[in-house]
């Protein structure tokens, strides 16, 4: 990882054809326009609930705190086959401050829990 630059990426079992309808899920599931999520002492995220199409991916707009201040970050859902997509945190600040990895694999596990969740209401994800 570069200084000052934060990237984690996760791969999802779901099928990346129907990757819009799990985003239309999570967005008619949340309360207002962001997903907030208190990550115990790490710190707290909200990530806006509606995604933007850009090509054939999928982007938002985060924010992560903790002691040391606000950090925002973009977040992409791409599918990369069939049956799987990428979930893509990057830190969109300049110099962002040191020690957020752990927090910002704490977004990424949540928000890509709460995508698996709503793929498999929505019958999307690979049965195994």
């Amino acid at each position: 990882m570069n200084p000052g630059v934060i990237r984690v990426t996760r791969t999802l079992p779901i099928d990346g054809a129907l990757l819009s309808d799990v985003l239309l899920r999570l967005r008619r599931d949340t309360d207002g326009a962001v997903v907030r999520w208190t990550l115990g002492d790490r710190g707290a995220v909200e990530v806006d609930a509606h995604f933007a199409s850009e090509g054939a991916a999928w982007v938002t707009a985060g924010r992560i705190w903790n002691d040391g201040g606000l950090t925002n970050v973009r977040l992409r859902v791409a599918a990369t086959s069939d049956d799987a997509v990428d979930l893509m945190l990057t830190s969109t600040d300049p110099g962002t401050r040191a020690g957020l990895d752990d927090l910002a694999h704490a977004v990424v596990d949540e928000l890509a829990e709460e995508l698996l969740w709503h793929a498999a209401r929505a019958g999307v994800t690979r049965q195994y």
